[in-house]
């Protein structure tokens, strides 16, 4: 069983109708839509490509808004911003100071602390090291970016002289390693209060899926007795405590809370990444099951009204997973995956149609192309989004692969063809 918090899915829905009446959603796939969609039927899609942002511009003189929309990260650069202003719609984004404090590895301590979070052993590092900061330990720069490749574990001098040199002249975050579970709490700051949804077991760095320790590979919903005893419950409450501080520095709107647990229950704060993260979309469902609006929703009606009506509920912990599929070489994409439930077929993946991922049965897994034919692509770039009706991995510090994870990455891999420039 899991313990979440949400709005009521048919009062929200309703409130989405009168005040959101055009809602669109933007980012590389509708994955993330796609699941929030039957709670709001009448969600449109907008496609977002970031490297095309570079030399994008916020419009002179933009048409008035006649609509809403939400985008995935829109910290990262103007493209949202420039994106919904040209289409007439009202970006409903945090405000950029408050996501700049909390989002940043080092300004993110002070936040931990008035939230009375604990964390591993940390110190700020701009030159030399205390003589107390002993390997194996884990180096951060403060603006980590959205793959998790800006940390670093480090298990020898020899490293940690690497890392602090190709580093250098930076502020860097550096902490004591701990083993634990790494979980995600999946949170949306309202002006009442924080709403405190499903947790997930967060899979970082997968040998199978890439070469970076703190890479971000994937996601698992768990339910409490997965963690050990008490912890569930201490994750939440420390949900609850950053969520009222990012509300104190202007923050309104999704965000997910990066914890460790440990095996004697003890609850460690990582970071905050205050903004829509993948796993969401594996929440939505986990949301829609419990008979709440899905996250998108609440972020909605976070950002436009005083007050929303929140209940907590306990319900059946889904068993979903999804694994990002990565390049591991430069090179432009020949062969790439349609959109879709897929079945696999001779270790190929066969598309068998459309379809919910709270309706994946057994043997299926849902695809989403995040790369497509005649892009270019760098190692460590999305290229396919994996979401499976089961578990990924075992739910440990030190996590293996499923056979049948493994099979679907092997089989999407053998189906996406890369070639080289």
């Amino acid at each position: 069983m899991l313990a979440m918090s949400g709005v009521p899915l048919d009062e929200g829905a309703r409130l989405l109708r009168r005040h959101a009446p055009e809602l669109t959603w933007q980012d590389r796939s509708p994955f993330l839509g796609a699941v929030a969609a039957p709670a709001i039927p009448w969600l449109r899609f907008a496609h977002r490509d970031h490297r095309r942002e570079e030399a994008v511009a916020l419009p002179a003189n933009p048409p008035p808004p006649r609509g809403l929309a939400v985008s995935f990260a829109p910290e990262d650069g103007i493209g949202a911003h420039a994106w919904a202003a040209s289409s007439g719609l009202r970006l409903l984004a945090a405000e950029a100071a408050a996501v700049a404090t909390a989002a940043d590895k080092i300004t993110s301590l002070e936040l931990f602390a008035r939230a009375g979070a604990d964390t591993p052993r940390t110190w700020v590092v701009e030159k030399e090291l205390p003589a107390a900061a002993t390997v194996p330990l884990v180096v951060q720069r403060r603006q980590n970016n959205l793959t998790g490749k800006g940390t670093r574990l480090v298990t020898s001098p020899e490293q940690l002289d690497e890392v602090l040199c190709e580093w250098s002249g930076e502020a860097l975050r550096v902490s004591s390693h701990v083993d634990g579970v790494p979980v995600t709490v999946s949170g949306c700051v309202t002006r009442q209060g924080t709403v405190v949804s499903a947790l997930s077991h967060q899979l970082v760095g997968i040998p199978a899926l890439t070469p970076y320790w703190g890479a971000h590979c994937g996601n698992q919903l768990i339910a409490e007795h997965d963690l050990p005893a008490g912890a569930a419950s201490r994750c939440r409450e420390v949900c609850a405590a950053v969520g009222d501080q990012l509300a104190r520095l202007g923050f309104l709107g999704a965000f997910g809370l990066d914890l460790l647990v440990t095996p004697d229950a003890a609850v460690l704060a990582i970071e905050i990444n205050p903004r829509f993260q993948t796993v969401v979309s594996l929440v939505q469902a986990q949301e829609r099951a419990a008979g709440l609006l899905p996250t998108l929703g609440t972020h909605v009606l976070a950002s436009l009204l005083p007050s929303v009506a929140v209940e907590e509920v306990r319900t059946a912990c889904l068993k979903l997973s999804q694994l990002v599929v990565t390049a591991d070489r430069t090179g432009v994409v020949r062969d790439g995956i349609t959109s879709g439930v897929h079945r696999l077929a001779n270790g190929r993946p066969r598309r068998c149609g459309d379809g919910d991922l709270v309706a994946l049965r057994p043997g299926e897994a849902l695809l989403w192309a995040h790369a497509h034919p005649g892009d270019p692509v760098r190692p460590g770039e999305e290229l396919v989004l994996l979401q499976l009706p089961g578990h990924a991995a075992s739910v440990r510090a030190n996590p293996e692969l499923t056979a049948e994870a493994r099979t679907w990455i092997r089989a999407v891999r053998r189906a996406l063809v890369i070639d080289d420039v």
